[in-house]
């Protein structure tokens, strides 16, 4: 039957952090009926949060972003036509491909950098400044992987108007797209930004969760 609940509306927090599949997709992260964008708020604050903000640190809030979280999957096909049919027998996948992709409103350097795929280390902060080098990098460099969760609301829970968490975690994405910003005079100075996801080992790209308890 349809259901109300299931129509999801709002905007989702974006977090930036080490690439692989630890420790985000543990399966006890945080309490029971807990925020895991509160948790992950508090680790990248330095805060405490149910006890385990110490696990996630290393995860950095992009602060506020402008059109949405976007994310894209991109399945190609080959189809084995026969004699017989004037149309495919069968089809098979021959290649996958999935993207995600946002607007950072707040152009910092720290999300300039993300943007521009570089690492931390090119960006350095004395008692008055702050300095990003635009590091062309050398012949044969690889590009650098980070890891993202997205946090954003999940269909409503049963008997309240209060919605869920529901929340993207891919274990290594890269930023290879060209972006472009502009300093203009009557507009936001505005970094989009376009993520191309990679599977781990396991052939997963990530998860998307559900967190129907929390509070």
């Amino acid at each position: 039957m349809a259901t109300k609940k299931n129509i999801i509306v709002g905007a989702a927090s974006v977090f930036i952090g080490p690439s692989g599949a630890s420790p985000a997709d543990a399966p006890a992260v945080g309490a029971v009926g807990s925020s895991y964008r509160a948790t992950l708020v508090a680790g990248a604050t330095g805060a405490t949060n149910t006890g385990v903000a110490s696990l996630i640190t290393n995860w950095r809030d992009v602060g506020y972003t402008q059109d949405g979280l976007e994310v894209s999957t991109d399945p190609s096909y080959t189809d084995v036509e026969v004699d017989q049919l004037l149309d495919a027998a069968k089809i098979f996948k021959d290649s996958m491909g999935l993207s995600v992709s946002t607007s950072f409103a707040e152009a910092t350097l720290e999300n300039l950098l993300v943007a521009w795929g570089q690492g931390s280390s090119t960006l350095s902060t004395g008692a008055t400044s702050k300095v990003l080098d635009i590091d062309g990098g050398a012949l044969g460099d690889s590009p650098l992987e980070r890891g993202l969760i997205a946090v954003g609301n999940g269909p409503e829970k049963a008997a309240t108007n209060q919605y869920t968490e529901r929340t993207y975690h891919l274990y290594r994405v890269l930023s290879v797209e060209s972006t472009a910003f502009t300093a203009a005079r009557a507009e936001a100075t505005i970094i989009p930004v376009t993520f191309r996801a990679l599977p781990a080992d396991t052939g997963k790209y990530g998860y998307v969760r559900d967190r129907l308890d929390v509070t």
